[in-house]
Order: structure tokens, then C-alpha cells, then sequence
């Protein structure tokens, strides 16, 4: 089981001081019932994004001193100290000296010690969190694209290139990481269905890629003599391009493995035979009605994608009796299904998570069901860890307490950042209470059902004359924002049912 417990940093350059905890439960005795949440919330610009870098970044420092990584500079630049639970041991890796240096440029951030159960250790006897993932669908995430030890990132940035990103580049690394999940996870399959029936989606999802360039490469009689001659010799077959293929670098590891040259080669003239008469070639693959097939050409895929002969990969999922791809559906739904499959790939027992702005492009009902369904869908992975940044009100409706800490970060005016939400519950609390409560906000809605109510008064006391169809507009209104048999403004409607009653 990992439990991420507590994290201090000093002097960073976004966040400053600052001291946090992101579990209260430092002596675990049961195996828990559900993954534990820590929730952050804040204004804009007081460095959530940048909270769920550092603890990325000192865990891959962790990794680093583990596996006697050879540094040419310090991964980070702040004084750090970072407490965690693996099992039923504590553990501490921390930067900061027992005695304070006295200028920035002096402190040295490679010193580091490491304990366990408050002992001193050495770096080997340390034990890190089995994978820590990065899940952000915003373009301008603060996390490091590179995987490397135990991180993996799982973003909408390309990771050789990462001011560049994209739907294709999202659904690129979803496939990527559905196609190996299904080779070498024990269960995925059965995870992955589970997750689309969460969604209200059919239990089937299809990759497809488009053939490039098949008149030049997919011929009955192709060999791998004749497609090293043409992409040796572009200018023959590619008399009005300029550049070359965008695959030719890639096609030269590919021409030192023999082997998988000649099954590239056999695949594509395969291909031609089954599809002499057809335009458009597409390969279509259904992940979870017929796995052994992809797992089965999955080399060959990947490699054809490397020497850009296929398309990028589109996915479709299917809702009742209809279909549609990825590209096709809601930024939300596309947002929401690339971000939970993506960590379903690689999530391990043990591993922490940090999510960045969930809410992005979904819709107030999937924010309000978000922890649930991170529960549900996750549920075989209780001894994880999820850290969620986010700005939405309604993400806090559904934490319950014994599972789930917040952390409300605030710039007071002496320009420090603080926690100031400890011990805070928000579990069934209504949206305008965690508003109010939480995020010091008015809701605006309250004052537009404060003048219905008023209206409503006005008309009951005959105070007022009732334009048509406004009672009944009325009681839809207060009908929506109806709570149940508690909620004091039933007994409200039915005396505006009573008065409607007697009008007519």
C-alpha cells in the first residue's frame, strides 16, 4: 500500500514556504476499502499545477538516487522533504540540511538523506511508489514529458516535442497504451470494459488505421529489396514531394532488423491480395471482442506507424446503436475517456497518481460523479494514491472523509501560501455550501431563485398579476432545484401547486 503523507518545500520560485499534508492516517493498520483522494484547490495562479510538478519531479529524483543516476545538475532547485507510507513503513527523502545555508546559491539541493520509520538509510533500503503517473488534459501542464524510473507521463503534450499537442497526439498514446496494457496486463480487459460501462458506453472500443501510400507500397509482389529501393530512391516513386518521408529515419533501424522487415513486407502484400479492387485500405481492430489479433500484428502496426505507412490510429466507441470516433464526440467525453484509459494502462497496486484540472470540458454531472467513479473504476487498486488539482466546486460534493483529505491552498497577505482547510468535510455537502465554505464564492444562482421565490410570494398574495404560464415556469424551476423530502422548499411548492390550483 502507498500513502503519500506529507510534503515541505522551501524556496520555490512559484510556491515559496509552504507545508502540507496529504493524509491523516499515518498508522494504516486495515488494508483500505478505497483509493485514497487528496483533493487541491485554489485560485488561479497559486501553484497547484506547479505542487503536482515538484512531487513528480522529487519522486524521479528519488528514482534517480536509487538506481545511481549521474546527474550534471540538480533535477530540482528548492529544499524539499517528502514523507510517504509503503506497506506499514514510513519513509522520508529530503534535501533540506540540518543546518540552514545562508544564501540560495550556496545550498547544496544534491545533498539528500533518506529514512525509514525515522531511521537514517541508505539510498537502496529506500522504496518508492510502484508507478507515479502524471494524467493532465490542459495544454499548458507544468509536468516533465519524459518518462523515466517510475514516472510516466500521461498528457495531451507530444514528449519529443512538447509545445505540440492535439486530439491525434491524445489518441496516439491512448492506443499506444491500450495495445500493450491488453499484450501484458493480466485483467485489462475486464478493467476496460468495466470503465465504458461507467461511462454509459458499450463494452467494445475499435482502433483503426488508414494505409498510407498504397499504390506505391501495397503490391502482391512487394519485396524488401523493392522497399529499400524506394525509400532509398524517393525521388522515382515521389517525383512532386520536396521531403522526404517522415518515416526514412525510422526506416533505417527497421532495414538493420532483418527479420521484421520480411514480416512488414509479408504483411503488406497480404494486404494487396485481400484488397486489389480497394481505394481506401483500413485496418480495423476490435480490442475487446477480438484481442489475439492486435496482440498478433501489434509489431507489425507499430512499425508500419514508425515509417509513417499508416495513418495516426482513431478509436470508436459505440452508445447503444450507434458508433462514433473519438474526434466525433464531445471534448469532455473524448477528455474524460483518454485521461481514465490512459492511467488505466499503467496503473500498478502502489502507485500514486496526480491528476491536473479533471474538469476540463465536462460536464457539471461528471464532475459531481468524477470520485466515484475513480472509486469504482480503480477499485482493485485500494492501496493507490490519487492527488487531484482542480478548481471545480463540484469534484468536493462526493469526498468521503475516511478515504479523502482536501487541501484549500490561500495567499495571505504576507504573500505566503497555506493549507486553510484543515480538518475540512465536505462529504454530501451542497454545491453553494462548498462554494461558500470552501471557495468563498456567492453563488449566483441563489440570487436568481431568491427572486422566484420573492415572484412566487408576490403572486400567493395577490400582489402581483401572473403573465402567462409564469406559475407553471415557476414550479419547473423550483421542481429542478428540488432536494427531496428534507428540503424545506417542498413545502413551498405545494402551496404554489395550491394556489396555482385555486386560478384555474
Amino acid at each position: 500500500m502507498f500513502r503519500l503523507l506529507s510534503l515541505t518545500i522551501l524556496h520555490h520560485r512559484v510556491l515559496g514556504n509552504i507545508n502540507l499534508t496529504f493524509s491523516q492516517d499515518e498508522n494504516q493498520e486495515h488494508y483500505p476499502e478505497d483509493i485514497y483522494t487528496s483533493v487541491v484547490i485554489g485560485a488561479n495562479g497559486i501553484g497547484k499545477s506547479f505542487l503536482l510538478r515538484a512531487i513528480a519531479d522529487i519522486f524521479s529524483f528519488l528514482d534517480g538516487q536509487m538506481e545511481e543516476r549521474v546527474y550534471k545538475k540538480s533535477p530540482v532547485d528548492y529544499q524539499f522533504s517528502i514523507k510517504y507510507m509503503v506497506g506499514i513503513s514510513t519513509y522520508e527523502f529530503t534535501n533540506i540540511d540540518r543546518i540552514e545555508p545562508a544564501g540560495r546559491a550556496r545550498r547544496n539541493y544534491m545533498h539528500t538523506i533518506c529514512k525509514r520509520d525515522g531511521e537514517e538509510v541508505r539510498t537502496g533500503q529506500m522504496v518508492a511508489p510502484a508507478r507515479v503517473i502524471a494524467s493532465t488534459m490542459t495544454v499548458t501542464d507544468k509536468f516533465t514529458t519524459v518518462n523515466s524510473g517510475h514516472y510516466i507521463y500521461k498528457g495531451i503534450r507530444n514528449e519529443n516535442s512538447p509545445g505540440t499537442t492535439g486530439t491525434r497526439t491524445m489518441i496516439r498514446k491512448t492506443v499506444s497504451g491500450l495495445l500493450h496494457s491488453l499484450d501484458v496486463k493480466e485483467g485489462f480487459r475486464e478493467e476496460l470494459a468495466d470503465l465504458l460501462e461507467h461511462m454509459g458506453l458499450r463494452p467494445r472500443l475499435e482502433v483503426s488505421y488508414t494505409v498510407r501510400y498504397r499504390n506505391t507500397f501495397l503490391k502482391p509482389d512487394m519485396t524488401a529489396e523493392q522497399m529499400c529501393d524506394i525509400f532509398e530512391h524517393q525521388d522515382k516513386s515521389f517525383e512532386n514531394r520536396k521531403t522526404q518521408l517522415w518515416g526514412t529515419k525510422n526506416f533505417q533501424k527497421l532495414r538493420a532488423d532483418r527479420e521484421k522487415l520480411e514480416r512488414v513486407v509479408s504483411f503488406m502484400r497480404n494486404l494487396a491480395e485481400r484488397n486489389v479492387n480497394v481505394k481506401k485500405v483500413v485496418l480495423t481492430y476490435s480490442l475487446l471482442e477480438d484481442p489475439q489479433r492486435i496482440n498478433a500484428e501489434r509489431d507489425v502496426i507499430e512499425a508500419l506507424s514508425a515509417i509513417d505507412l499508416l495513418t495516426f490510429p482513431s478509436l470508436k466507441v459505440y452508445k447503444g446503436d450507434t458508433n462514433f470516433g473519438f474526434d466525433e464526440s464531445s471534448s469532455g467525453e473524448t477528455h474524460l475517456l483518454c485521461q481514465l484509459i490512459g492511467i488505466m494502462s499503467d496503473i500498478e497496486h502502489g502507485s500514486l497518481i496526480l491528476i491536473d484540472e479533471p474538469e476540463n470540458s465536462s460536464h457539471p454531472n461528471w464532475q459531481i460523479n468524477y470520485i466515484e467513479w475513480l472509486k469504482n473504476i480503480f477499485n482493485h487498486y485500494c492501496d493507490s494514491h490519487f492527488v487531484i488539482a482542480t478548481h471545480s466546486h463540484f469534484i468536493l460534493s462526493d469526498l468521503k472523509p475516511e478515504s479523502s483529505d482536501i487541501i484549500a491552498l490561500d495567499r495571505g497577505e504576507d504573500g505566503i501560501v497555506r493549507d486553510v482547510a484543515e480538518n475540512l468535510n465536505t462529504f454530501n455537502w451542497t454545491v453553494d455550501d462548498i462554494l461558500y465554505e470552501v471557495f468563498r464564492i456567492r453563488n449566483t444562482k441563489n440570487e436568481a431563485l431568491e427572486r422566484d421565490l420573492e415572484r412566487a410570494i408576490q403572486l400567493m398574495e395577490e400582489k402581483g398579476q401572473a403573465q402567462e404560464g409564469e406559475i407553471e415556469t415557476l414550479l419547473t424551476r423550483f421542481n429542478n432545484v428540488y432536494r427531496g423530502d428534507r428540503d424545506p422548499l417542498g413545502k413551498f411548492i405545494e402551496e404554489l401547486k395550491k394556489y396555482a390550483e385555486s386560478k384555474s
